[in-house]
């Protein structure tokens, strides 16, 4: 599978502006469990929304992988996500 080439931006609250790199949410969401299927699923549907955007705000980030993991029916790890960082 041909890994699609773009460039994303995160905005920071404080307006500051990094580069993106898809080991972020990997990270996160290893802090949160071991499966390595639940994270390659979430991963690839985070990673599959984001490909439309050019800049995002962290918030927006944030929201997207917190949803993203309810709408994989992984509530519980939605609710330990939502609860260290958007809490």
């Amino acid at each position: 599978m041909e890994n699609k080439a773009y460039k994303l931006n995160i905005q920071l609250s404080d307006g500051k502006i990094i580069e993106f790199m898809p080991e972020m949410v990997h990270s996160d969401l290893s802090a949160l469990t071991n499966n390595q299927e639940i994270i390659q699923r979430t991963e690839r549907l985070i990673l599959v929304q984001l490909s439309s955007y050019t800049i995002i705000k962290l918030r927006e980030l944030q929201m997207i992988i917190y949803k993203t993991l309810n709408q994989l029916r992984y509530h519980q790890i939605a609710s330990q996500y939502y609860n260290a960082e958007l809490s």
